[in-house]
């Protein structure tokens, strides 16, 4: 061989060997389990912290090449005529609003009869052919958002009131009562439980200025977002008037669980109706409320198979199947399909004074594989947290072909997202 054939063949070698060695972020493979819509759920091996600050909006093309697109959100809901060897182009855009990189994947929640392609022109070039058929598995969730959470709320029982306020306490009604709360993509108020779970609750306060202020409460609840962590109570006075209580605003609800309302007095002055935020413990450890952020609404299987239906939650956690002989579940969430039926699974948290929410899933098992609806557009993508008060933002271009003859209606779902 000549010296210079030998010399590119070298060269070919090593550009080779660079490519091989060049590996991708995501592919097109499906999770194995489950195809996720919303979730939020954790694995070892993603940048993953929590799903409250990523959100992703898609906008179709205006020019038939994909060139530009609408500044309005593409609407799932109608029917997308395309025609025979057309594609039509989408571009979705991720933003990361939190600190922390996180890894996620975008889903197509595509319906049964449809059959098109899809591909992906950037970050990655890729082209995938789908029908309803190929998207089968033996274990298929559909993820929902519970986002509810209790908040502890006390009023000091009347023996540690003034006089002239012991009446007023006697007759109280916590519904009067409510909690606003807020984070940085809005705020809305909810009223306090009209009911008590305990009375005669003892508290010694640790808020400075207040501290070691010892006294009774008779205890209710708020419910409020599962993903909202700010805080403050307040009573209406009628015409839009409010009387807000506490110095401060509450703004880390799931560690100061406990809202604390209460009369303050100091030497020669009147005193004043006033509110802190506490924790509620039991033997020293911070005892929670009930909370359930997300779950599954419905859930199938094909029988014999083992799978997780665990919920993000707080407070004891527990779950039941209202039929065991067609699926058990355990009480880390992990469900055993033993034959072909329906049945529920419900996730029950109970808080530390006895509340509740649940969620309920409804689970078929059958002796076959299931279809998904979901179709991978990218999975496991790092999207990098955010620099300063600007988001970091990532934008995902891919596309749908009809390689059919005819002219096809396709109803798409939505794009969602799996962490």
């Amino acid at each position: 061989m000549k010296k210079s054939k030998f010399t590119l063949v070298i060269v070919l070698g090593l550009v080779l060997c660079l490519l091989c060695g060049t590996t991708t972020t995501f592919s097109w493979f499906n999770r194995p389990g489950s195809i996720s819509g919303d979730s939020l759920t954790y694995s070892d091996s993603y940048n993953v912290t929590n799903g409250k600050d990523i959100t992703a909006v898609t906008y179709a093309a205006s020019k038939p090449d994909g060139s530009e697109y609408s500044a309005n959100p593409f609407d799932f809901k109608t029917l997308t005529t395309v025609r025979a060897h057309e594609t039509r182009y989408f571009c979705t855009e991720v933003k990361n609003m939190g600190a922390a990189p996180q890894s996620i994947s975008l889903f197509l929640n595509n319906q049964d009869n449809n059959k098109l392609s899809v591909g992906v022109n950037s970050p990655l070039r890729t082209y995938r052919r789908v029908t309803s058929d190929s998207q089968t598995s033996d274990v298929v969730t559909t993820p929902c958002n519970v986002n509810k959470k209790n908040v502890y709320v006390g009023f000091v029982t009347a023996d540690f009131l003034p006089e002239n306020l012991k009446a007023d306490r006697n007759n109280l009604n916590p519904g009067d009562y409510f909690l606003h709360y807020w984070n940085d993509k809005g705020s809305d108020d909810a009223p306090v439980n009209n009911s008590f779970l305990k009375k005669d609750v003892e508290y010694t306060l640790a808020t400075e200025g207040y501290l070691n202020f010892r006294a009774n409460y008779d205890i209710s609840y708020c419910t409020i977002p599962y993903n909202y962590n700010n805080v403050k109570m307040y009573k209406k006075k009628g015409n839009d008037d409010k009387d807000w209580y506490g110095d401060t605003d509450n703004t880390n609800v799931d560690i100061n669980n406990t809202v604390l309302w209460f009369h303050w007095k100091k030497e020669n002055d009147e005193g004043k109706l006033t509110a802190v935020y506490e924790q509620t413990k039991v033997n020293g450890d911070l005892a929670k409320a009930a909370g359930i952020s997300s779950f599954y609404s419905k859930a199938e299987a094909v029988v014999g198979k083992k799978f997780d239906l665990s919920a993000k939650a707080q407070g004891t956690v527990t779950y039941t199947s209202s039929k065991n002989d067609v699926a058990t579940v355990d009480g880390k969430g992990k469900v055993f399909a033993k034959k072909a039926g329906k049945t529920t699974i419900t996730v029950t948290s109970t808080g530390v004074y006895g509340d509740v929410i649940t969620a309920k899933c409804e689970l078929t098992v059958s002796k076959e594989q299931v279809k998904s609806s979901y179709i991978p557009i990218v999975t496991n993508m790092k999207i990098e947290g955010k620099t300063g008060n600007d988001p970091a933002v990532t934008k995902v271009y891919w596309y749908i072909k009809n390689d059919t003859q005819t002219e096809a209606n396709y109803l798409l779902g939505d794009v969602q997202i799996s962490l």
